[in-house]
């Protein structure tokens, strides 16, 4: 069974997807707007996380793109483990 993290790992990737759709071509309604807005927040929240953390995650060869992209899609769930080692 999966652990929490999985699940909510799994859970923001189906989001992000929703979200990049719904950019694409709106949902109708109120679901269109709260998916607007809640992955506009979440992604602001995400930008000040990396600003946050990149001087720390570059520190430990963790500066690629990939990573940055990690942290804008995962935040906490993705740079938190690695900074605890």
């Amino acid at each position: 069974m999966p652990d929490a993290k999985q699940i909510i790992t799994y859970s923001m990737i189906v989001f992000w997807i929703a979200f990049a759709f719904n950019e694409l071509s709106p949902f109708g309604g109120n679901v269109g707007l709260f998916l607007h807005w809640a992955g506009l927040v979440i992604l602001v929240v995400h930008v000040v996380e990396l600003a946050v953390v990149y001087k720390k995650l570059k520190a430990i060869n963790h500066g690629s793109a990939k990573d940055i992209i990690s942290v804008l899609a995962f935040g906490i769930l993705f740079w938190k483990p690695l900074l605890s080692k």
